[in-house]
């Protein structure tokens, strides 16, 4: 599986309070199994289960607070 690193920063807060990380759908292309994994305190990655969307041209991971982790999916 392929997958994208994405950090803290790279969600932004909506007016709910909830936080969004935004992926264009030219990196995971249409269809893909989408997973989620949150890095932990001792680096390793544990799946979790967020609200995941796709929004025009984006797919919208959202949860309730921003973290490191990476996006894995199929090329």
């Amino acid at each position: 599986m392929a997958h994208r690193i994405f950090r803290k920063e790279d969600f932004r807060q909506d007016e709910t309070g909830i936080y969004i990380l935004e992926v264009p759908k030219e990196i995971v292309g249409i269809g893909a199994s989408l997973i989620i994994e949150r890095q932990t305190a001792d680096g390793e990655y544990e799946i979790v289960q967020a609200d995941i969307h796709r929004h025009n041209d984006d797919v919208l991971i959202k949860w309730s607070e921003p973290f490191d982790g990476r996006l894995l999916y199929d090329e």
